[in-house]
């Protein structure tokens, strides 16, 4: 509707977050047409090829034999299939995060190590322009690839490496740094917000002003004290990650939102069981794949209030926890299918056994 009303005043001007996004789909409506169901179908076009970029990921995590049951978790979840086939960032943001992912593992898992560290800041900048919280991951992204490697960092090998990634690392950084130069975040340039304004005082000042709407969880930030910092901050994820609880289920929605958190605990008990169990280069990879589902959803719940748009942020993370949970979900279900099956009527039989 904005991008619909932008085009009809024909103003267009550099911006930043939501305000480019919706800038750069008035641009696709004056090329085409002002249609909701055209921008609908570009957000359905970019979760297809999310879906493209996951199976390359799992063939680099070795998970090609979990294809289908995979794709099937990530896409038929109906908050996931609801919000990536409506115009929204969501589905973009998600497409750059896991090309993002797909270049940063590549770059240490294959050759052309320069070319992929290029794409994967490429990728990273563009989820970073699209929502300002994921700007500072996108120098987050960036610079852990950079350090981070799937082998043991010893020898001449990681000496090599650094002399190459570091370099780029920093260009690429003050390019972006520059960019930012020229941004305004509501009305404050980027760079007075990231390195001038004590980080905490902002996030505390963002939840006080969050809008009170019915599925609010409002849970400040207590500064009195290192503990009571680190508590109240651990019970802001908390709230975050399963809300709502079940003496705040009053309809179908909260119902259904309810029973999502429910399956997002499964799974992240499970891709937590399965790195402890994992070993070598695949513990590795299971770890920063599980590293940057912390990462991120702590960004996201740093800066939300409500379990609305908790569901709608989340899209961007599923996949990490379908991923790494639901290959040693199925394998344990699995089991357990094959026990019953084999024993249906164990304990009746041997009562029946005793019987003379």
């Amino acid at each position: 509707m904005y991008a619909i009303e932008l085009l009809q005043s024909e103003k267009f001007s550099a911006s930043f977050g939501a305000p480019l996004f919706t800038k750069l789909l008035s641009v696709v409506y004056r090329l085409f047409d002002p249609s909701r169901f055209l921008g609908a179908q570009m957000s359905i076009l970019a979760f297809a090829v999310s879906c493209f970029v996951l199976v390359k990921i799992l063939r680099l995590l070795e998970l090609s034999e979990y294809e289908v049951p995979i794709l099937l978790g990530f896409g038929l979840i109906p908050s996931v299939a609801l919000f990536g086939s409506v115009t929204l960032r969501e589905p973009y943001e998600l497409l750059f995060f896991m090309l993002a992912t797909y270049y940063g593992i590549k770059m240490h898992m294959k050759n052309n190590r320069t070319i992929n560290l290029f794409l994967l800041c490429i990728f990273a900048l563009f989820m970073g322009v699209l929502h300002k919280g994921l700007l500072f991951f996108a120098f987050f992204l960036i610079l852990l690839f950079s350090v981070w490697t799937p082998r043991p960092a010893s020898g001449l090998w990681y000496i090599k490496k650094l002399r190459l990634l570091i370099p780029l690392t920093i260009s690429f950084t003050l390019i972006g740094a520059y960019q930012l130069s020229t941004v305004a975040i509501e009305g404050v340039n980027a760079l007075t917000v990231i390195f001038n304004e004590p980080l905490l005082g902002r996030i505390v000042e963002h939840r006080e002003n969050l809008t009170i709407r019915r599925a609010s969880y409002f849970v400040s930030i207590d500064t009195s004290s290192l503990l009571m910092t680190t508590y109240s901050l651990f019970k802001i994820y908390f709230h975050y990650m399963f809300p709502p609880f079940p003496w705040n289920i009053t309809n179908a929605y909260d119902l259904y939102a309810s029973a999502e958190g429910i399956f997002r605990a499964v799974l992240l008990y499970f891709s937590v069981k399965c790195w402890h169990n994992a070993y070598g280069q695949q513990r590795r990879l299971l770890g920063l794949m599980l590293f940057l589902y912390i990462s991120m959803t702590g960004l996201w719940a740093l800066g939300t209030g409500n379990y609305g748009t908790a569901i709608r942020h989340h899209m961007l993370t599923w996949w990490i926890l379908i991923i790494t949970g639901l290959p040693l979900l199925m394998t344990t279900l699995g089991r357990f299918r094959l026990r019953r099956i084999k024993y249906p009527f164990s304990y009746f039989s041997k009562r029946v056994e005793k019987i003379p």
